[in-house]
């Protein structure tokens, strides 16, 4: 990230929060996590940095260099303002940092260690945010779980699936599935046709409606 000539960089704390139409999961899960914003920047007169040297939060050092970061309410190193994990330095890999259990993190170890995409519609198992996924419509699955539900068979790429009953089936186990659907309804279509032909041969044999002997 270059640097602007300003009297410092804002970066604002973003905090998780929670769509009001968000899909309710089987138990609680936290997500989504908050998207990162644009970066705000506010200007300063080089004056008042002359006058009054700030704190570093992080070292307790005054900070004598020409660029600062605000972060938190408080002021820092460029060098002291660091992820918590990989140590990278926050105000060169993003515009936003996060704050949980006493941490200060990048966007990417946030979601690593407290993200989710969601619950594997297969297993029912949280997906981390950073794992790859495969999706059908609104489910979505771990990709060692895309797998035909009937038969396991592992998807190749091209293979035709189809979403039946939100389960995904293999267009084998989807044909086979259709058949006996059809068998399923032809049966019964048959066995009523069966019933009518037997209740009409029942009226034919009592003499219900047919014609009387002496009529002409």
């Amino acid at each position: 990230m270059s640097l602007f000539p300003l009297k410092y960089r804002e970066i604002h704390k973003k905090k998780p929060y929670r769509r009001q139409n968000a899909p309710k999961a089987p138990f609680s899960p936290q997500w989504p996590y908050p998207p990162v914003c644009p970066m705000q920047i506010s200007q300063e007169a080089t004056t008042v940095m002359t006058n009054k040297r700030q704190e570093c939060a992080g070292c307790k050092k005054k900070i004598t260099e020409r660029y600062l970061l605000k972060a938190l309410d408080q002021y820092w190193h460029e060098d002291c303002l660091k992820c918590s994990c990989c140590d990278c330095r926050l105000g060169e890999v993003g515009s936003t940092l996060y704050t949980k259990a006493n941490l200060l993190l990048c966007r990417r170890d946030y979601l690593r260690l407290f993200g989710t995409t969601g619950y594997c519609s297969a297993c029912s198992k949280m997906i981390p945010a950073f794992e790859l996924v495969m999706r059908a419509k609104s489910n979505v699955y771990h990709l060692e779980c895309f797998a035909c539900q009937q038969c396991n068979h592992r998807f190749c790429v091209g293979d035709r699936f189809y979403l039946c009953d939100n389960k995904i089936l293999c267009e084998y186990d989807y044909e086979e599935r259709m058949v006996f659907a059809n068998m399923s309804y032809n049966y019964n279509a048959l066995s009523h046709l069966k019933r009518q032909a037997h209740n009409l041969s029942d009226d034919v044999s009592s003499g219900y409606g047919s014609p009387s002997p002496n009529s002409l």
